[in-house]
């Protein structure tokens, strides 16, 4: 890995961190801000693969549930790997799907498919019978990670496309 490399891999990773630390100050709704924040979150796993490859968003894919879980926004400890899972699915998809719905469609169905069903083994490890908790788990762990993935990749788009008329 170059010096060049090294240092947009990090400052694309400090940015993902405080986007999504950003939640803890923001005045809104729970719901609203997993959606807002997801988004960006999804948008700078997608720049880290297509401005300075899979490593950066590999990285990345880690350290967000760690952070998420520090946050408070992951429950249960043994999320983590099933959330970073989910995020190096979604940059592996993203690299090798670069064109037409597929590219759009396939990495966020990836990732909430792997999250939900991650989720699920955890769920039926730790004996969890709150059905209350089951639900708001996978729910997390699904549809948000769906609509987030595909709003992140439409916004790293446009922010390349942006750039590119800039440089």
């Amino acid at each position: 890995m170059t010096t060049k490399e090294l240092v947009l891999g990090a400052l694309l990773v400090a940015v993902a961190v405080i986007l999504q630390a950003s939640r803890l100050v923001l005045p809104l709704p729970p719901l609203l801000t997993t959606f807002i924040i997801g988004t960006l979150v999804n948008m700078m796993l997608v720049l880290c693969v297509m401005l300075n490859g899979f490593t950066s968003a590999a990285i990345l894919s880690v350290l967000l549930p760690i952070f998420a879980y520090v946050q408070g926004q992951l429950l249960l400890p043994l999320l983590i790997p099933v959330v970073a899972l989910g995020n190096l699915l979604f940059a592996f998809c993203v690299g090798h799907f670069r064109s037409g719905m597929l590219a759009y469609l396939l990495p966020p169905t990836v990732k909430a498919v792997s999250m939900c069903t991650g989720a699920y083994i955890v769920i039926t490890l730790l004996g969890i019978e709150s059905v209350a908790m089951q639900k708001g788990i996978l729910f997390a762990m699904s549809v948000p990670q769906l609509v987030t993935g595909i709003a992140g990749i439409l916004c790293a788009n446009k922010m390349v496309e942006v750039l590119k008329k800039k440089l």
